[in-house]
């Protein structure tokens, strides 16, 4: 790239940073959700503490920890008493500066100064404006942490407690900061290590470095676009809305950011919608950082030798739990939560129609509902394969209405899903009644400011938007009442739970907390809420519920703990890598790998302002890259209107009717591995790694997948394609289409005519 362009990107960013570097972020933590059952069930394994002369040990029957006390060390040891993981050995000088920023715009020019040593911290001062306005509210324009860095040195103290060791650890800091540790074993096979730093008074960063060893990947993170393996990569936790690709700009937004054809505006390309801090290490370990606060894995891009895990704020808890890549998954979404098993029929194939708004052909109630009755007069005449029927509008039309069309789709067997979301709002997204945002505000059900007025802001319709206070009793009351109308008086099967991203920093909710700890927290007590109604409805009544979220993020439990299913925010109608097409396996494998793993992908795309309508070309590849995936949905368009199958013609519609009918031969096999999952963890659809992890190939692939462990499956994914390249691990495999036989590891091209999707079969096996 051009000199001066990256110098005079590095001057802006340096003159932003010292523009808006004038406050710090608080402290306080937000309450923990309680999970309403342990998703792995299990007794914690007391352990047996051994408190040497130099040397602490604390180990049970999953491994032990060692705790060298100068200089201090900790390290991490399996069941057969090998070295998982270690803490770095490096030291800081006296005055170690430290610089970590997410560049506004997403670029990636100023590099980041983190101390790589056992139990560091920063003090000095946080920065993190955000807009109140726009469709990104809650997203950072940049998040900046500048200060001087010190770090534990040696253990003065050491003290058996009743369930682990208490330490106490002396630092190189001038001023006399101790920090205070606990190491004990844990829920779900895990160790878990919670520091803090006292005083705590003008620390705004705690993190905790450790070796990277050869060939170690790292799998998880949640929803993320830019990678499976996150190896040699920065990745922020903060949950950020409407990162797209640039589609047409993409030539310069691409390179002026310098992150290729992976960037996503505003926030850059590891922003997502949906984040676990949770992830697998092929080094025999799982990890979560057990935090909601904003947060960092810095996974060997800084330092080839270190990774890191920092958090804002003075304190941080940490797990870690032994085991191979599998036991990694069962601890870490046992830690998290896993989606609940969903009837077969909640699997699709389902049709989605939106409501069409930011157009000249803006739906009102009545064209709406013309709209509602076309489709079952298609789905009829065409006698398509339908399951599952979405409509978003219910909510302008007249209750009568939306109960006829109801019992219209059960009489046709099909399930009735509608829609809701976190915020009430004036906008045109015709999504709710105008009453309802103005008794929300009435009634003090919204998060308020810190004047106590509701917090109005800018929706992503061009409208005013509150969010609702999940911490107040009173708006779980009248929450509970909108979602019971839903699904008792009108009779729907389930529905999409929109949003829950637009949280900024300084709201304030009912129960005291701000947004400082709640934006990520927000989405896991927006869900258990609902997820309580539903546990109610279902056990009264003997019902089968559906619901699918967009925003999520981890904890014990996390997001994943209370949802059937989620989907990956709004795609780009377009082939791109960014947020297109080619974004779809990583963000699938991601966030699968610890409990989300009903994903629930928009056949055709959503967001399509500025790149234009799906092709039916984009469109039949989009729906076989769903047919062996988990959940067959079609939800495309607001702004051009939604393309059911039939909107392309007879050609089209015969493509999307063979992928269909692909996917309900593959049901019962992803219901049977959605169940076993409850159990083990794996997730039904999972990254090559999982099965092949010493294969240095398959932890590199990032568009393929294996749906158990007997079907490989190759999308396409690229605009044009007639044939697939395609990498088969170890084994014998067989072309479903044509029956040919190939012997892996191997790299193969195969044809892929429009109407197929390439996947294969272990030889001897016929999964489906």
């Amino acid at each position: 790239m051009n000199t001066f362009i990256v110098s005079s990107a590095r001057m802006l960013v340096l003159a932003f940073l010292a523009i808006t570097l004038q406050g710090c972020l608080g402290t306080e933590e937000s309450g923990v959700v309680t999970s309403p059952a342990d998703s792995s069930g299990g007794v914690i394994q007391p352990a047996q503490v051994d408190l040497g002369e130099q040397e602490i040990e604390l180990s049970n029957t999953n491994g032990r920890v060692e705790i060298s006390k100068n200089p201090l060390r900790i390290r991490f040891f399996n069941s057969s008493d090998e070295l998982i993981l270690e803490q770095v050995s490096g030291e800081g000088g006296a005055l170690e500066p430290g610089l970590a920023i997410d560049e506004p715009l997403g670029s990636d020019y100023v590099p980041r100064r983190l101390l790589n040593a056992p139990f560091s911290y920063m003090v000095g001062a946080e920065v993190a404006p955000q807009l109140r306005a726009t469709p990104w509210v809650g997203n950072y324009l940049t998040q900046a942490l500048l200060g001087i860095q010190y770090h534990g040195t040696e253990v003065l103290e050491a003290t058996q407690t009743a369930t682990g060791v208490e330490l106490t650890i002396a630092t190189n800091d001038p001023t006399g900061r101790v920090i205070e540790v606990e190491v004990k074993p844990s829920d779900n096979n895990s160790f878990e290590v919670r520091m803090s730093v006292n005083p705590a008074q003008g620390v705004v960063m705690v993190a905790d470095s450790f070796v990277l060893r050869d060939e170690e990947s790292f799998y998880g993170f949640g929803g993320r676009h830019n990678a499976v393996n996150q190896r040699g990569n920065l990745l922020t936790n903060f949950i950020q809305a409407q990162n797209i690709g640039a589609g047409p700009l993409g030539v310069v937004a691409n390179t002026a950011s310098g992150q290729g054809e992976g960037y996503m505006f505003p926030s850059g390309p590891d922003a997502a919608y949906y984040i676990s801090t949770a992830f697998a290490s092929t080094g025999g370990y799982g990890f979560m950082l057990d935090s909601t606060r904003p947060s960092r894995y810095d996974l060997g891009a800084s330092s080839p030798e270190n990774w890191q895990v920092n958090v804002s704020g003075s304190e941080m808890t940490y797990l870690v739990a032994p085991g191979t890549e599998k036991k990694a998954l069962q601890s870490l979404s046992g830690l998290q939560g896993r989606h609940r098993v969903p009837l077969q029929a909640d699997l699709g194939p389902t049709l989605s129609r939106a409501v069409r708004v930011l157009s000249a052909q803006a739906d009102d109630a009545s064209s709406y509902e013309a709209k509602i009755w076309d489709d079952l007069a298609q789905i009829d005449a065409f006698k398509l394969p339908v399951k599952g029927y979405v409509f978003e509008g219910w909510e302008i039309l007249p209750r009568e209405t939306s109960k006829t069309v109801i019992k219209a789709l059960h009489d046709r067997n099909i399930r009735a899903y509608l829609y809701i979301r976190n915020y009430v709002g004036i906008d045109v997204a015709n999504t709710e009644r105008l009453e309802t945002f103005t008794e929300a505000l009435q009634e003090g059900y919204v998060v308020n400011d810190a004047a106590g007025l509701p917090y109005l802001f800018g929706t992503p319709f061009g409208g005013l938007g509150a969010a609702i206070d999940f911490t107040n009793p009173e708006a779980i009351a009248w929450w509970e009442g909108r979602i019971r109308e839903m699904l008792e008086e009108l009779g729907a099967d389930g529905f999409m739970q929109d949003f829950g991203e637009h949280i900024a920093l300084d709201m304030h909710f009912f129960d005291g907390s701000t947004g400082e700890t709640m934006h990520n927290h927000y989405p896991t007590v927006f869900h258990q809420t609902t997820r309580k109604i539903i546990d109610d409805i279902e056990r009264k009544t003997g019902r089968h519920i559906f619901f699918w979220t967009r925003a999520g993020y981890s904890g014990r439990q996390g997001s994943s703990g209370f949802e059937s299913s989620n989907f990956p925010g709004d795609e780009t109608s377009d082939w791109s890598r960014a947020s297109g097409i080619a974004s779809l396996t990583t963000d699938m494998l991601s966030r699968g790998a610890t409990g989300s793993y009903g994903y629930n992908t928009d056949i055709g795309g959503y967001f399509d302002f500025h790149v234009g309508a799906a092709s039916a070309e984009l469109y039949t590849r989009w729906s076989f890259w769903a047919a062996l995936s988990p959940v067959f949905r079609v939800h495309n368009s607001s702004s051009n209107g939604v393309r059911m199958p039939w909107f392309y013609g007879e050609e089209t519609l015969e493509h999307w009717r063979k992928a269909a009918e692909l996917h309900l031969k593959a049901a019962p096999l992803i219901m049977r591995l959605w169940q076993e999952a409850q159990t083990t963890g794996v997730p039904p659809v999972r990254g090559l790694w999982v099965e092949y992890p010493r294969d240095e190939r398959a932890r590199q692939e990032d568009q393929q997948w294996l749906l158990g462990r007997d079907v490989l499956v190759a999308p396409v994914v690229v605009q044009g394609a007639t044939t697939r390249d395609v990498y088969l691990p170890q084994g014998c495999w067989r072309h479903v289409d044509t029956g040919e036989q190939f012997n892996g590891p191997a790299d193969i091209t195969v044809p892929a005519p429009i109407d197929s999707l390439p996947y294969f079969f272990k030889c001897g096996s016929s999964p489906f």
